[in-house]
């Protein structure tokens, strides 16, 4: 059975989801004109946007009026990518509190590496490896949090899949908590499922306020270690917060977004795109000149 977003969660995530965060929303409309893209992506009907949009799986959502704005193929198992980091990050934030730390072993570095790697014997707090899971999806953190927070990395993501059944998310499967095992290895997700997951995480004020994060620098001993998130829009399309990103080349580029603006959020998903940025600003182009114009619904326009 769907579950809804409780009406005290949805005001709060309306009212709270960039306070506190920085995020300068009149400077963000002052450069409106900039952010829209290109204008040949500033479209009006659901036609115009079916025609753009690239993704394999998209759906675009409208928590306050609990009405999907734009679907397509809503329950196509495809793999999350690092999208598989935000239940990752979720498991980790309710069973830790982002509290403790973590030591480093072997087996936490045995997996592609990030940006800024993790070393054997490493001491990180627990808030810094979520940091670097949203914010640089970083796979070592990914499996480092996942050991410690379980036990074992195939305890972690059984619990994955306990948490992803609890929050409604039937047509989910996890085998890893980093999100590079394929489709075909057993790794997938649906639109609808992911959305799900994606509020929870939308739920969490901590969560929220690492995915809003531009830049992060910490220091263990002599190394400085800086990550940028991977979120392109954030700062530079009006109205952006949380989001976080994926992409392997099976998967190709995943996406889940919060977005707002005048008050009014709108999330968007997106699994199996050729170009999320240009797939998630068409699509938001064309929902907030929904709530703008507040035209009634198309028939295609449905309750989640």
């Amino acid at each position: 059975m769907a579950r809804r977003t409780s009406l005290p969660l949805l005001l709060a995530f309306v009212s709270a989801l960039w306070l506190g965060s920085g995020a300068d929303l009149s400077a963000a409309s002052r450069h409106h004109r900039h952010t829209r893209a290109h204008s040949s992506l500033d479209v009006d009907s659901e036609w115009e946007a079916d025609r753009l949009v690239e993704a394999t799986s998209a759906l675009l959502y409208d928590p306050i009026h609990n009405r999907v704005l734009f679907a397509r193929n809503l329950d196509a198992p495809l793999a999350p990518a690092s999208t598989t980091k935000l239940m990752t990050a979720l498991l980790v934030y309710e069973q830790t509190g982002l509290r403790g730390f973590v030591t480093v072993l072997p087996q936490d570095t045995a997996v592609e590496p990030s940006h800024v790697p993790l070393r054997v014997g490493q001491q990180v707090s627990v808030a810094e490896l979520v940091q670097d899971l949203l914010i640089g999806s970083c796979n070592d953190a990914a499996l480092a949090l996942a050991r410690s927070t379980a036990g074992s990395v195939p305890a972690f993501v059984h619990q994955m899949n306990r948490k992803a059944w609890e929050l409604g998310a039937l047509h989910t499967h996890f085998i890893d908590p980093h999100g590079l095992a394929s489709y075909q290895e057993g790794q997938m997700t649906t639109a609808r499922d992911l959305l799900r997951i994606f509020q929870a995480v939308l739920n969490v004020p901590a969560l929220r306020q690492i995915l809003i994060t531009r830049t992060v620098a910490t220091r263990s001993g002599s190394q400085l270690r800086i990550l940028h998130n991977h979120n392109r829009l954030l700062g530079k399309y009006a109205g952006m917060g949380p989001a976080k990103t994926g992409w392997t080349s099976a998967a190709r580029h995943t996406y889940a977004a919060a977005c707002q603006r005048d008050g009014h959020p709108l999330l968007l998903i997106l699994l199996h795109s050729p170009d999320k940025w240009r797939d998630a600003t068409v699509l938001f182009n064309y929902g907030f000149r929904q709530v703008k114009e507040s035209a009634p619904p198309s028939s295609s326009v449905q309750p989640l």
